[in-house]
């Protein structure tokens, strides 16, 4: 026999509605931290293209937090899903959200399923802004170490004399200019 609480509802229903809750909570926190993230990248992007080392080094740490703060969310998932399959015989270890949200009324489904897309959506807007900031870093280095070829192309050009004069060495090569 099922119990009701207060309301009328079953018992397990409200457990497993609270659990939900916890798990929806989480989710909004994670979303929040790869909004945060993501407004990182931005910023990276700018410090890149302006060679801003020591504002890359403070991006880092603050993306090594923001990390940290997502492995202790992580824990969280975790114990929300325990939870729920101890409400609903769920595995946490595979259950989906829309199995999760198959189990709710209507609209606490919908809104669970518009949680994950939105999460889903910022993370890939990380990803690709990740990747765009990796692309920007690696042709930086590219451009440094061509630009470091043509000083080195330059400098051995010349040869200085005993005395300190400057000769120039006279050469059929001819120097990359790109850079």
């Amino acid at each position: 026999m099922n119990q009701h609480d207060n309301n009328g509802a079953p018992e397990e229903l409200n457990d497993f509605q609270i659990c939900v809750e916890a798990l929806e909570e989480v989710l909004a926190a994670e979303r929040d931290i790869y909004v945060s993230m993501l407004a990182l990248t931005t910023r990276e992007e700018i410090a890149i293209v302006g060679d801003d080392v020591e504002e890359l080094t403070e991006i880092v740490d603050e993306k090594q937090l923001l990390i940290d703060h997502l492995n202790a969310l992580e824990t969280e998932r975790m114990t929300a899903l325990v939870a729920i399959e101890l409400a609903t015989g769920l595995d946490p270890q595979t259950v989906t959200l829309s199995e999760i949200a198959g189990r709710l009324p209507i609209a606490d489904g919908r809104r669970l399923l518009e949680d994950g897309m939105t999460l889903r959506t910022q993370a890939r807007a990380l990803e690709q802004a990740n990747l765009r900031n990796e692309r920007l870093l690696h042709g930086s280095r590219d451009l440094i170490e061509r630009w470091l070829v043509y000083l080195n192309q330059v400098l051995s050009s010349y040869v200085y004399t005993a005395d300190g004069r400057v000769d120039s060495v006279t050469s059929a090569r001819s120097l990359d200019r790109s850079a």
